[in-house]
């Protein structure tokens, strides 16, 4: 028998017998070749794959976990195993199915729009739904008024979780489905820069609704003299983001504070206080706080920070006491995400209940996100902290005030106009109404229409492109176009910040047994009364 090199299986060559042709080498050559692409491949593949099927049999090369969520984009009606979102999912698979080509104008193309969205954010609660309804009542208004819809819009959802890669690894995929622009766009967060890069490098056009921090415009707000220092150095925002193609309905937190200085400094409310956390790693927080002292404060009276631990509730109980200390009228900046608010109001309102605090009236001054305590939380016990807070006796009788610049109040806004629509619009997709008191549905629906806006300048014979969008978006403001908002007619400045208006004062009033509202308290106070 011939012992030729084909031992072993007939792949290892004769071990006696060293092989001296090529040919003598290639069954050996191929299984190791086969062996060192498919090992790694499989320890690198399954691994994703079990990342995107643990979300469902979804078309999971868009959506995956990461995180321990599911990420990604969904057009609906999936509904990134949120129950809360199975609804407004829903009507987003409807609408998208309606958007027809040629549903709007003849021989029109349909155009899909980005949602970019943190979906569970906990600094968001129960108003991301608020929000992400808005801008689905801004895409049926949209499509529905055939007066001036040329492009219909269908709405592509961007998850990014929590997860700064989750955020860039989403903002390409909208990139790459062809998006023309992009609404959303998260929170005042490190992530929604990344994103913006991303989508800045595609010349892609974003609508930021609810972000309000410094540096999240064109150039870094340095028309506000921002300071920096305290945030976190590896972030980027502190330059600027977008690179031309970011705008915002928010009003940015300088604008804000600027007008709560203008309701204290009349009625004499001097600031003594300022709550916040212990890290700055938030942009929310970093970039206000030097506004707080360089408005209110001075050398020869600085503002007292008082601190707490986000992590730990205890000390937020802890920054109370140290506050009912004072005496007479007291006032305070709470310069913090206001997931901490409704916990910090009981604290304080249950001292001055127990008749541990010496103040004789204690007002709690915030911006936009203060807007919170209107709204039902997802977690359960904030929400009983939120309910809690707003029953106190010295919150109700006017002891405690909580006084904020909402991004917008529909308790304040008038009855016909943009909000007419919104209110239609939110009634035929049956969402619930008070999903409006937040202000993060009427910023929903803001963005969108500004960007529907702006698709629909363009006429049924040219192709819709994100540069064309983004040269459209660039028309609205001061002295030309305006965006027909919920809120108004919305303009924008050269850096992508709203110009039209400055943001309102208003005081919470709470009810007994029912959900507060609220009344505007510069530049004449109004008493809380009744609704």
């Amino acid at each position: 028998m011939d012992d030729a090199p084909m031992y072993i299986g007939r792949i290892w060559p004769h071990p006696r017998r060293f092989p001296r042709r090529l040919r003598h080498w290639w069954r050996l050559a191929a299984v190791v070749t086969a062996l060192g692409v498919l090992v790694p491949v499989g320890l690198i593949g399954v691994p994703w794959l079990k990342d995107r099927l643990s979300c469902g049999w979804q078309p999971w090369w868009g959506v995956w976990e990461q995180g321990g969520e599911c990420v990604g984009l969904g057009d609906g009606p999936y509904a990134f195993g949120r129950p809360e979102l199975t609804s407004v999912m829903g009507k987003i698979a409807q609408q998208n199915e309606a958007a027809a080509d040629g549903s709007c104008a003849k021989d029109t193309k349909a155009v899909t729009v980005g949602a970019l969205m943190t979906l569970t954010s906990a600094e968001g609660g129960g108003r991301v739904l608020h929000q992400l309804e808005g801008i689905v009542a801004g895409q049926a208004s949209a499509n529905a008024n055939k007066a001036e819809c040329v492009h219909p819009i269908r709405l592509r959802v961007a998850h990014m979780g929590a997860d700064e890669q989750a955020a860039v690894e989403t903002a390409e995929l909208l990139a790459e489905d062809g998006v023309v622009a992009v609404v959303g766009m998260g929170l005042s967060l490190q992530q929604t820069a990344d994103a913006a890069r991303v989508l800045a490098q595609h010349r892609i056009p974003m609508m930021g609704n609810v972000i309000t921090a410094e540096g999240f415009d064109g150039n870094g707000s340095q028309q506000d003299n921002p300071d920096f220092r305290r945030c976190n150095p590896s972030h980027t925002y502190k330059n600027g983001i977008g690179q031309g193609y970011f705008s915002r309905v928010a009003y940015r937190n300088a604008v804000q504070i600027e007008q709560l200085a203008k309701y204290l400094e009349p009625s004499k409310k001097t600031l003594k206080f300022v709550m916040t956390p212990i890290t700055m790693d938030d942009p929310y927080t970093c970039t206000t706080l030097p506004l707080v002292h360089a408005r209110f404060g001075s050398k020869s009276r600085p503002l007292q920070e008082v601190k707490f631990d986000s992590g730990d509730s205890a000390t937020v109980k802890q920054s109370a006491q140290r506050i009912c200390a004072s005496a007479g009228p007291v006032s305070v900046f709470y310069a913090a995400r206001a997931s901490h608010l409704a916990q910090f109001l009981k604290s304080i309102a249950d001292q001055s209940d127990r008749g541990q605090c010496q103040f004789t009236s204690i007002t709690v001054v915030s911006t936009s996100d203060a807007a919170r305590m209107r709204a039902k939380e997802v977690d359960p016990n904030l929400e009983q902290q939120r309910v809690a807070a707003l029953g106190t006796p010295t919150f109700l009788d006017g002891t405690v005030r909580l006084v904020y610049t909402p991004l917008a109040d529909p308790d304040l806004l008038p009855k016909n106009g943009g909000m007419a629509v919104l209110r239609q619009s939110f009634a035929t997709l049956g969402f619930d109404l008070t999903h409006l008191t937040s202000g993060w549905a009427i910023a929903g629906f803001d963005g969108m229409a500004a960007v529907a806006g702006a698709v629909n300048t363009l006429t049924a014979r040219e192709p819709v492109t994100s540069s064309r969008v983004n040269t459209a978006l660039g028309g609205f403001v001061r002295g030309g176009a305006a965006v027909a908002g919920a809120s108004g007619n919305i303009t924008f400045d050269n850096y992508g910040n709203r110009d039209d208006s400055v943001p309102s004062v208003v005081r919470l009033c709470p009810v007994k047994g029912a959900e507060p509202h609220t009344v505007k308290v510069h530049p004449a106070e109004t008493p809380c009364g009744s609704p």
